[in-house]
Formats: structure tokens, sequence, C-alpha cells
């Protein structure tokens, strides 16, 4: 039984180098990032249109807002020039003075505004050009990453092969429980038990796993998960 499933992963170990292989290529790698930021684009993008339109919105309402209290300030003077009371001219120059603070605070809130508008449309320049070279990045690296699979694909194929025909000899239980700890990204899986440890890890296993490993089973390592077997001596 375990010199079947010691074959299977003999076999899966030539299927995992061609699997490393294209997964840790630069191209992939570059192609990867590169559809991983063309697929955040879109909403940077919204994002930049929402704060735009806020701050145009705001930029407007500050300027209108200058505007009409630019008109006030005119409509005071011209109340100032034809005032007689000492009071009342007091009272005008004091409103007029408080409207000039306001049209200053206005001026100084549209100004401020106006570069944050600057920094918005400087960003989307950015990411227009960012865009670009990613397009470009990911078209290329996926061409090159294709022929990379291209060029793996028939000896691919042949060892999937014989991973299918080797499978058939395995216990389906034991093969189910290999798979898994494939899937979970364990590897190698199978190891032989040393002494009274685990052959992967070094763990010392209780001396009930040991009873099962004596009587030809193979048990599961509670520290780093492989399959654990007992070597014929």
């Amino acid at each position: 039984m375990i010199e079947a499933l010691l074959n299977y992963q003999t076999a899966d170990a030539k299927l995992r180098k061609i699997e490393k292989t294209l997964s840790e290529s630069e191209e992939r790698k570059k192609a990867v990032n590169a559809k991983k930021y063309l697929e955040g684009v879109e909403d940077n993008v919204n994002k930049l249109d929402d704060r735009a339109a806020e701050l145009i919105a705001t930029y407007q309402k500050a300027t209108e807002d200058q505007l009409k209290l630019k008109e006030i300030e005119s409509e005071i003077e011209e109340s100032i020039d034809s005032a007689s009371d000492p009071k009342e001219v007091s009272f005008l120059i004091k409103k007029a003075e408080e409207l000039i603070s306001k049209i200053k605070a206005l001026g100084a809130k549209a100004s401020k505004i106006s570069e944050e508008i600057q920094a918005v449309m400087k960003e989307y320049s950015t990411i227009k050009n960012t865009t670009k070279a990613a397009q470009v990045q990911y078209k290329e690296n996926a061409e090159k990453y294709n022929a990379l699979k291209e060029s793996v694909k028939a000896e691919k194929e042949s060892v999937e092969k014989e991973l299918e025909e080797l499978k058939a000899k395995v216990d389906p239980t034991l093969m189910d429980r290999y798979l898994k700890k494939r899937a979970n990204k364990i590897y190698p899986i199978v190891y032989a038990a040393r002494d009274n440890v685990c052959g992967a890890c070094n763990m010392e296993l209780p001396m009930s796993e040991l009873n099962r490993l004596k009587n030809g089973e193979i048990i599961d390592c509670d520290q780093c998960g492989r399959l654990i077997y007992q070597p014929k001596k």
C-alpha cells in the first residue's frame, strides 16, 4: 500500500516541479501584478471622479458666495459715501470690514480648493500613464507566460497521465488524504518514521501512534501534518 503511494509521490514531484516553474516565473508574476492593478483602476478612477465633482461644487459655491459678498460690499461703500450720521457711518464701516474679512476667507478657501483640484488632475494623469504601462506589461508577459505553458504542456500531460495510472493503484481513502494535504500546500507529503520521531519535523511520536505504525498504519503527524509510515527493516 505504501509503495504505491510513494510511487505516486515520486511522479507527483515531477508535476509539482513543472507547476512551480510556471507559478514562480517572472512572466506570470508580472502579468498577475499588472492585471491586479488594472482591475483596481476603475475603482480608483471612480473615487477620483467623486472627489473632483465634490471639489468643483465646493469651489463654485465659494466663488459665488464671494461675488455676492463683493456686491454687498459695494452697496455698503455707496451707503457710507451718502451717510451723514457718524454712528451710521461707523456701523457701515464695521460691516464693510466684516465683509472684507469674509471675502478674503472665501478667497483663501477657493485657492486651496483649486490646489486640490490640480492635485486630482495630476493623479488622473499619473493613473492614465501607469494604466497604459500596465496594459503593455500585462499583454507582453501574458503572451510570454502562455508560451512558457505551451513549452511544458506535453511534459505536464505526460506526468498527469502517469499520475492517473498510479492513482488507480493507491487505496482511495489514502489517496484522498494525500490530495487534501497537497491542496493545503503540504509537500512532500509522505515521510518515513525515524526511530520514534516524525521523519519530516522530528517531533517525538506518542507510543499509541508508534504502535499504529508497527501495525502497518499510515498516521498523520500532529505537528507538520505529513503522512508517516514505518519503513520495512
